[in-house]
């Protein structure tokens, strides 16, 4: 067999596979499944930033007031949480747009399987099988059905191959990451709830017992008060460094990799393309 017959035979199997490959979707199906499940944990995500975005004005307008001995003290959590409600409210936006890119990620996926763009598929290989073995090598309708065909099959493939591609690497490298943040930030909720839950003041008595007593009860409510703002100082500062992972995280998974893959397999269709034809 020669060079020129084998390299025909080769161009065949392979688009005969993919056009096969088209129709009957496994590819496509899962593709799908990963986009639907990549879209429902970033749903997730913006649910429980928006829901955090919440809890946080509720504390930042709440004042807890203690008068131990008469001496008032108020204590706010609104300077501690001002960073993080600044970048959750960034964050949340972000996690909206991430969601919209992978709902219309799910969609493209759904569009390319359509049997309409399969059947346009389809006659693109039938002209390339056809004219690859009635025409000689270097024959210049030879080289414009097989960019054709090419490129009709990248665009078939294109968005379910960078889907599967992306969830790859997220499963990878960034699912762990992102669901110990999104712990982390349900957790800093409800310490940010508990710590916005300010303890009653004891009802007032005339008798010297009781007054002493309310005041030791005063006095050990403000330092409880100071050590769980204490607390979520420290947890607050922690959650920052966990939405700005979760930032990494959405902008790779949903903007970098794709754009990534898409442009590698395009290059790499280029290349192909001009050492065949």
């Amino acid at each position: 067999m020669t060079r020129a017959r084998a390299l025909a035979l080769a161009i065949s199997l392979v688009s005969i596979t993919l056009t096969a490959l088209a129709w009957l979707g496994p590819l496509d199906r899962i593709a799908g499944a990963r986009t639907q499940d990549a879209f429902e944990r970033a749903l997730v995500t913006f649910a429980v930033a928006r829901t955090l975005n919440g809890v946080i004005s509720v504390a930042q307008g709440t004042e807890i007031a203690v008068e131990p001995g008469g001496v008032g003290v108020v204590l706010s959590a609104g300077q501690i949480l001002d960073p993080l409600n600044d970048l959750v409210e960034d964050f949340s936006q972000l996690a909206l747009l991430a969601t919209a890119s992978l709902g219309i990620q799910k969609l493209l996926c759904e569009l390319f399987a359509s049997p309409l763009v399969n059947a346009v598929v389809s006659a693109a290989v039938v002209v390339l099988l056809v004219v690859l073995w009635r025409r000689a090598e270097g024959d210049r309708l030879r080289a414009r059905a097989l960019t054709v065909a090419a490129i009709a099959l990248f665009v078939r493939f294109a968005i379910a191959g960078v889907v599967l591609a992306a969830s790859f690497v997220s499963d990878h490298y960034l699912a762990a990451r992102e669901q110990a943040s999104v712990d982390f930030l349900q957790n800093t909720r409800s310490s940010i709830e508990r710590t916005a839950d300010a303890p009653s003041p004891p009802a007032e008595s005339d008798s010297t017992l009781d007054r002493l007593q309310r005041f030791i009860d005063e006095s050990q409510a403000a330092l409880d008060i100071r050590a769980r703002l204490d607390r979520l100082k420290a947890e607050a500062d922690a959650a920052i460094g966990h939405v700005v992972d979760l930032i990494i995280v959405y902008v790779v998974e949903t903007l970098l990799l794709p754009l990534a893959f898409l442009a590698l397999a395009w290059s790499a269709l280029k290349g192909a393309i001009r050492s065949l034809v």
